[in-house]
């Protein structure tokens, strides 16, 4: 028998007027990795790039119409699979939900929008204190790269290379 979550559970795409959802899921998910401090996402750069520029896209998972989680994503491409990847940027669900199968819920929609789309692949990354991320990924059959460094160029460093042309 299925629980409350799971037979009223609804995984829709989101629309302008959950941007502020949006957000406010971005600042817990920040706040539980303890990096809050770091959040720099504002309610029009999110309407900006969902709705307006369409760089990105997002679902919602709802109980009832209420929203208890959310994932968003964007895609790029890899010149190794020649297909776009699917790269995962967030996926959350509050914690009194967690455990009912709504973060696999909205994997799963992911996976499938991935496959809709010919994506070669899916990307995301995990922080290592995530031990229940991990250790879900881990079941899903996830391939765990470790042979590659992540590196980024931050805004104002990428203002600094304007320069260098």
């Amino acid at each position: 028998m299925k629980n409350d979550t799971e037979s009223n559970l609804k995984i829709r795409q989101a629309n302008e007027e959950d941007v502020p959802v949006i957000l406010k899921f971005i600042h817990e998910l920040a706040e539980y990795e303890g990096v809050k401090d770091q959040i720099q996402s504002t309610e029009e750069g999110l309407r900006d790039a969902l709705f307006k520029r369409h760089i990105t896209e997002a679902l919602i998972a709802e109980v009832d119409g209420i929203p208890i989680g959310f994932a968003i994503w964007a895609y790029s491409f890899s010149t190794f699979t020649g297909k776009p990847t699917l790269y995962i940027d967030d996926l959350y669900v509050r914690e009194r939900s967690r455990g009912k199968g709504v973060g696999s819920k909205l994997f799963a929609r992911i996976a499938e929008i991935a496959y809709e789309k010919d994506c070669g692949r899916i990307d995301w990354y995990c922080m290592n204190t995530n031990a229940p991320g991990i250790e879900y990924y881990h079941k899903l059959g996830a391939e765990e790269i470790d042979w590659f460094m992540v590196f980024r160029l931050n805004r104002a460093q990428l203002e600094k290379m304007r320069e260098v042309r």
